[in-house]
């Protein structure tokens, strides 16, 4: 899991730095956090389903286009980055998992300034994890790889600074997340999925 989180990582930044010099868009970093919660199960005969809440946060790189463009209603955002994402369980069981993330948000909007950009629209996240627990099991923790998928709805401002060649980006959304993997404890396999309802705040610099 880790050695194709790097591959699609190396691929996903060539491209856009490739993508930086060959159009007019702006490329920078993000930083974003957020908090949820909701249900998982494991695949068990007899397993009920638990409640679990889940917080998180990332960096990475962020390609943006028409990012204060006058007369352009649509704009497109590419997130790439590092998650880490904590889903705690009922009984106080942490799953500490790291991730890579691609996060898609399809905006539309206007400026309402040469230097200010009001926008909205959907967003699609995916992403590859794994991790183990913070707490032995019986003498073992829980390891947990898999993978992660959400659908939300995201709004923002973009504000020029200086000459308006750097700006600052600014994101709220809700989102519905749900992932699924293989958990393993003493070479026991299982698969284990769940879901959350969460909410995400996200900054960053465009150039």
């Amino acid at each position: 899991m880790r050695k194709i989180s790097v591959i699609i990582y190396t691929l996903v930044l060539t491209v856009l730095f490739l993508a930086s010099n060959s159009f007019a868009i702006g490329l920078g970093f993000y930083f974003d956090l957020g908090t949820g919660s909701g249900e998982a199960e494991y695949d068990i005969s007899g397993s009920d389903e638990f409640d679990i809440d889940t917080d998180f946060f990332g960096l990475g790189f962020q390609l943006e286009t028409n990012p204060l463009t006058k007369n352009k209603v649509f704009s497109y955002r590419l997130q790439v980055g590092y998650e880490r994402r904590d889903i705690e369980d009922d009984e106080n069981t942490t799953l500490e998992l790291d991730g890579f993330v691609i996060n898609n948000t399809f905006a539309f909007g206007g400026n309402t300034s040469e230097r200010v950009r009001i926008w909205g629209g959907p967003q699609v996240l995916v992403g590859f994890y794994d991790g183990e627990t913070d707490k032995d099991y019986l003498g073992d923790e829980i390891s947990f790889s898999g993978a992660g998928f959400g659908l939300g709805a995201a709004g923002g401002v973009n504000f020029g600074l200086g000459s308006g060649k750097t700006v600052l980006t600014t994101t709220l959304g809700v989102r519905v997340f749900g992932f699924a993997g293989e958990s393993e404890w003493y070479d026991e396999k299982e698969d284990l999925d769940g879901s959350t309802t969460e909410f995400f705040i996200s900054v960053g610099m465009l150039f």
